[in-house]
């Protein structure tokens, strides 16, 4: 996948699953939707009830990554169940599920390879970080980051670790 940018904003762990959810929903516009990403062999460890949920939220299930970074090896035959969030209420269920979220924002009838922005959390020595490959670094810098700043002043986007 060819980004323009990574971006990062450490100390996530710092921010409630509200605030994570509400910072997520800044970026989808008008016909985007938010994804977020489980290894479908592990779904086997979840409740019958979670499993249902994630099962009917499915938008697709596939091995293609599309994470700028390499393909961690444990998951080279697993396939990745990407599932919808509707509101800021199933941004935080998808959050309570895996804190070391993977999701994408992509124009609703897209393939995943086609997503807008990819988020991803790493661990530092200090803190997680949410990286956001962005494809369009106008577009963020346009119509995302000024919503940011709106949102929460203190929130500080770098463009390196």
């Amino acid at each position: 996948m060819n980004y323009e940018a990574i971006y990062y904003l450490k100390g996530i762990n710092r921010l409630s699953s509200i605030e994570i959810s509400q910072l997520l929903s800044l970026f989808p516009r008008e016909n985007d939707m938010i994804l977020f990403a489980a290894i479908e062999e592990n779904l086997k460890y979840e409740s019958e009830e979670t499993r249902g949920y994630l099962q009917s939220l499915q938008y697709y299930v596939g091995d293609k990554w599309i994470f700028p970074h390499s393909k961690p090896a444990f998951l080279e035959s697993k396939k990745i169940l990407w599932y919808r969030t509707i509101a800021t209420e199933s941004i935080q269920r998808a959050l309570g599920l895996d804190n070391f979220f993977r999701s994408i924002v992509l124009k609703a009838g897209d393939s995943v390879e086609n997503s807008k922005y990819v988020f991803y959390v790493i661990e530092t020595v200090d803190s997680q970080v949410l990286c956001i490959a962005v494809k369009s670094k106008e577009d963020f810098h346009t119509h995302i980051l000024p919503e940011i700043v709106k949102f929460n002043p203190a929130i500080r986007i770098l463009n390196q670790l």
